[in-house]
């Protein structure tokens, strides 16, 4: 098994952002390769440097077919972005690239991919985060898949447990797949049936999908996790985070836009708030 560890803070994880499945896998595998215990990355540890025939190898991928992807992925990569929502406070909106720079080499047949430095508090020095391996992922076939399986990681994670019951409104679970399908049916073949197909088969979690209400309004996912999966969710707990400062500075984003989410809820409970919050909203809330 690859040794490959995503860490992803809690709020990329259900950040709003459209991926293909091939450029979903090149900023796994390249996130995986980065240290998530540094607290002020320098550019060099936010770049990535490895060979195509790494990429192949670890993916499971031919050498030519790599190349293919790698080429096409990180170029439509410049062409994405990352949107993180602040209901409250001056800064209401924040939208960067994922990555800033890269550079294919011939010779060497290497890819070099610089992240963002906008992006480096999501990625390093993380106080509420996901993690898990590569391998339990990298075979998806469906590009919801990757999502999918990061927002119940998270789920679980957050309720400390590998087993358990997550239900949301078919209306919350379109919005935050940013995908609209107006009949159940066309949900569930183009989603519903092939995420949980890719989960059972290759990931580390299984998962049945059942529906409530006549018309069908709630999604029940029934998740269980391999035990083996370790649920940290704090860094701080690996070694080499003890010696870490836990100043005021060093507190996470996540933190401070938690904060200001309920507070959002509160002012909007007490009609202060000028923006009126949809039940995706309050749910996200409500687990913090």
């Amino acid at each position: 098994m690859s040794e490959l560890v995503v860490f992803k803070a809690n709020e990329l994880a259900v950040s709003r952002y459209d991926l293909t499945e091939h450029e979903t896998k090149l900023i796994l595998f390249c996130v995986a390769k980065l240290n998530p215990t540094i607290e002020h990355p320098t550019r060099d540890e936010l770049t990535v440097k490895f060979s195509c025939s790494e990429y192949a190898r670890t993916m499971g991928l031919s050498y030519e077919n790599a190349w293919g992807r790698l080429n096409s992925a990180t170029s439509d990569l410049f062409r994405r972005s990352v949107e993180l929502i602040y209901p409250t406070g001056a800064v209401s909106k924040r939208i960067f690239n994922w990555t800033e720079y890269a550079e294919f080499n011939r010779e060497e047949q290497t890819v070099t991919l610089v992240f963002s430095s906008y992006i480096q508090p999501l990625l390093f020095h993380l106080k509420k985060f996901i993690k898990y391996n590569l391998e339990h992922v990298k075979s998806f076939e469906n590009k919801y898949s990757m999502r999918i399986y990061e927002w119940l990681l998270k789920e679980l994670s957050q309720r400390k447990t590998h087993r358990g019951n997550i239900e949301i409104s078919i209306k919350e679970f379109k919005f935050m797949l940013e995908k609209n399908y107006p009949l159940y049916a066309e949900l569930n073949r183009w989603i519903l049936k092939p995420v949980t197909n890719d989960l059972n088969t290759y990931s580390n979690m299984k998962l049945s999908i059942e529906k409530r209400g006549r018309p069908a309004d709630t999604l029940i996912f029934q998740v269980e996790l391999d035990k083996q999966m370790d649920l940290v969710t704090e860094l701080a707990k690996s070694p080499a985070m003890q010696s870490i400062d836990k100043t005021p500075s060093s507190i996470a984003p996540e933190t401070h836009l938690n904060g200001g989410l309920r507070k959002t809820l509160h002012d909007d409970i007490q009609g202060k708030s000028p923006k009126t919050l949809g039940s995706f909203d309050e749910r996200e809330i409500k687990v913090l």
